[in-house]
């Protein structure tokens, strides 16, 4: 059994945690003006249409920027970790975590792809590793 602190896998955005367990990344999609949406939400930013669709994205995208926690936040946290923001290619911003890299090795704009981290028999984590060639 995880101590670790969970997500909540119920309410608007259950479809996406539900994708993960699958392996794809599914985010909301505007039906009238085409915007990608994550979290999940009654209206659309961009033209206020209740009307949307879930959609599997690209897991794809770019780290925009990171931070290295040295303070232990929650008690199965093991120190230092850290938190990446990724913009996918639909153009969705989501907080991660990387793997396969040091946060030393992070890098602006650095190309990363998904990685489906299966928790507990319930909750699959999102992750990203930098795409192959571009690890330092």
């Amino acid at each position: 059994m995880t101590t670790r602190p969970l997500p909540s896998i119920e309410g608007l955005d259950k479809p996406f945690w539900q994708a993960l367990r699958q392996g794809e990344v599914r985010v909301q999609q505007c039906g009238d003006c085409g915007m990608h949406r994550f979290p999940a939400t009654r209206f659309c930013a961009r033209c206020r249409s209740e009307t949307f669709e879930w959609v599997a994205v690209e897991p794809t995208g770019v780290v925009e920027t990171w931070c290295v926690f040295h303070r232990p936040y929650f008690e199965a946290l093991t120190v230092p970790y850290t938190v990446i923001q990724v913009r996918l290619k639909c153009g969705i911003r989501l907080f991660s975590n990387p793997v396969e890299v040091e946060a030393g090795a992070l890098r602006i704009n650095m190309p990363v792809e998904a990685v489906f981290e299966d928790i507990t028999p319930e909750v699959t984590l999102l992750k990203f590793r930098p795409t192959k060639g571009h690890v330092q």
